[in-house]
């Protein structure tokens, strides 16, 4: 425990090391802020003019709306609030010739409801969406939920037709969910791309932090001396590693409930409530709330960073310098952000360590696309192959980098 405690303390009283925790604390805040200042409408005044609600006062606006027809979204209140729809909009010509007080009143609480209609009426062929005026009622009212399976099976047709297996289980996934889907209109998508790029940067500060682990002190030479005391090399490198393994889930759990308790205090918490297709698309595979989706992401993105730093462990135990191991691991860390621009979903991406934490390759955008890997006549929905690639990569570079530790030679 001792020796325990004063790898932990040798670790954090780093001027390397607190530079970034500070930076890692600033950046949930900034990240945390940015999808709320994003938020903004026009709202009527008083004497006819139009006021601009930004940040705060305009989530606020909002949801003093969004809670007239918050709850479950059953086919017969979609179909109501579709005809109100077309019937303001047939008064008025198109929607942007709508008054801004007759939307406010009218439509803006029914709109984001609307949102999933175009997609599960869309044509067959080239899943192109319905327009909402073209969408007829009484169809939405007996056949919603039975047109989003049905439009669910035309993209996989589309997307995955060599691959039957595939489309069947998204079928059967999709099934499964909980049906009518649940709506409390608020949260912003963009709260959530704003929270896996906090992740990329948690796995960027982490590994700059993780990188000098081993390395530093083959380049001092201090290793020589460690080794040679009472402890062992074992001991020392099991130690050290589980001593800069607690820093980095202290880092990341400091630094994700910042951000999440910042953006669910602005949002509201009824917000999380929401079903998952209603916010991003009707015919996604997940079963959860946007509550549930925030603790996804937070687990799924603990176990890629740690799978990024048990691999930048692994690196600093083998090479010399630690220049040299923050250059290796950043470029292990961003290249699944490239090679999923450049080639889409491959094996070399989902498998690597940081195959969950990017852009456009990230967990989130995995959840919400329907990307199959394939072996044979076997398909794996990305989402499982990242997570269990992560979770054999993170004991396997551990005990790598405790056995190059130890076998090191001493120059």
């Amino acid at each position: 425990m001792r020796l325990f405690c004063l790898e932990v303390k040798r670790i954090i009283m780093s001027r390397r090391t607190l530079v970034l925790i500070a930076v890692a604390i600033l950046m949930s805040v900034i990240s945390a802020y940015l999808p709320i200042s994003f938020e903004s409408i026009n709202r009527p005044g008083e004497n006819g003019e139009v006021i601009e609600l930004d940040g705060l006062p305009a989530i606020k606006f909002k949801r003093d709306y969004y809670a007239k027809t918050a709850g479950d979204i059953t086919s017969e209140k979609l179909a109501e609030a579709l005809r109100v729809y077309q019937s303001c909009v047939k008064e008025y010509g198109t929607l942007d010739d709508v008054p801004l007080d007759v939307y406010i009143e009218n439509i803006m609480a029914i709109r984001p409801m609307l949102k999933g209609l175009s997609e599960a009426f869309a044509d067959p062929k080239t899943g192109i969406g319905a327009e909402l005026m073209d969408i007829a009622p009484d169809e939405v009212e007996q056949y919603f939920y039975e047109r989003c399976a049905s439009h669910l099976d035309h993209v996989m047709n589309l997307e995955q037709k060599e691959y039957p297996t595939a489309g069947q289980f998204a079928a059967d996934e999709y099934a499964k969910l909980k049906q009518p889907f649940y709506l409390f209109p608020g949260m912003s998508r963009d709260a959530f791309d704003y929270t896996t790029l906090y992740i990329l940067v948690l796995s960027i500060l982490c590994t700059a932090i993780a990188a000098p682990i081993f390395a530093n002190e083959y380049q001092t030479g201090s290793d020589s001396i460690l080794r040679c005391t009472k402890y062992g090399r074992m001991k020392l490198a099991v130690t050290r590693i589980l001593a800069a393994s607690s820093i980095f889930i202290v880092i990341f759990v400091l630094g994700m409930s910042i951000h999440l308790l910042i953006l669910n205090l602005a949002f509201g918490t009824d917000c999380l409530e929401t079903s998952f297709q209603m916010l991003f698309s009707v015919i996604n595979l997940p079963d959860m709330n946007l509550g549930q989706l925030q603790i996804v992401l937070v687990l799924a993105g603990l176990i890629s960073v740690l799978a990024v730093i048990s691999c930048t462990f692994f690196l600093s135990a083998k090479c010399k310098d630690s220049l040299t191991v923050l250059l290796i691991s950043m470029v292990i860390l961003f290249l699944p952000i490239f090679a999923y621009g450049a080639l889409g979903d491959t094996w070399i991406g989902g498998i690597l360590p940081s195959a969950g934490i990017g852009m456009k390759n990230n967990f989130l955008y995995q959840l919400c696309d329907f990307n199959f890997l394939h072996i044979g006549g076997m398909s794996f929905w990305t989402p499982y192959v990242i997570l269990v690639s992560a979770a054999v990569e993170i004991p396997l570079f551990l005990f790598l980098t405790v056995r190059s530790y130890c076998k090191h030679q001493v120059a």
